[in-house]
């Protein structure tokens, strides 16, 4: 056999072995890891280092975040979201999510302040609206892309989109 067909052949097969990994690999999830009292961490790595869509590794994270919460029968709450891209090839991509797993009925869930209740005979004060909830970038961004999704499957339609969109924006910082 030639000696300059020997790199060939060799070249071949390890570019046919990577192909071979990358069509089948799938992203690595890991366990959700407590951080505090009702609140947890997961992070997703990319299966290879060729991966290098972000965007993806975030939602994956946020939907085993909200799939441990739905099955523990709590609420998911977004605290952070953090994601890295190593430069092409030169490592694995990340999404590492923190959320908070609260009860139903958990008052951090509920906006409405309480409410004290009036001396008898004295006048009702009216009540001051909350202060607005201002949402953090990571937040938005998680908020955005259901709307999207929604969207998409054709649960709201174009207008109520806009609408919902409009809602989340004004809460930003």
């Amino acid at each position: 056999m030639n000696s300059r067909l020997y790199p060939k052949v060799l070249l071949t097969v390890l570019l046919g072995c990577t192909l071979a990994v990358r069509a089948e690999a799938k992203d690595s999830i890991g366990a959700p890891v407590s951080v505090a009292t009702n609140e947890y961490s997961i992070r997703v790595e990319a299966s290879n280092a060729f991966m290098q869509d972000e965007n993806k590794l975030r939602q994956e994270a946020t939907d085993a975040a909200n799939r441990f919460c739905q099955s523990q029968g709590k609420v998911f709450q977004l605290v952070e979201i953090k994601s890295k891209l190593p430069w092409f090839s030169t490592g694995y991509g990340w999404a590492k999510i923190t959320f908070k797993a609260l009860n139903p009925n958990d008052p951090i869930l509920t906006t409405a302040a309480v409410a004290v209740a009036p001396a008898p005979g004295a006048a009702m004060a009216p009540a001051a609206p909350p202060p607005p909830q201002v949402i953090t970038t990571d937040e938005l961004y998680t908020q955005l892309l259901k709307l999207d999704d929604l969207r998409k499957k054709g649960i709201l339609t174009e207008a109520e989109f806009e609408e919902e969109k409009k809602k989340v924006l004004s809460h930003t910082q």
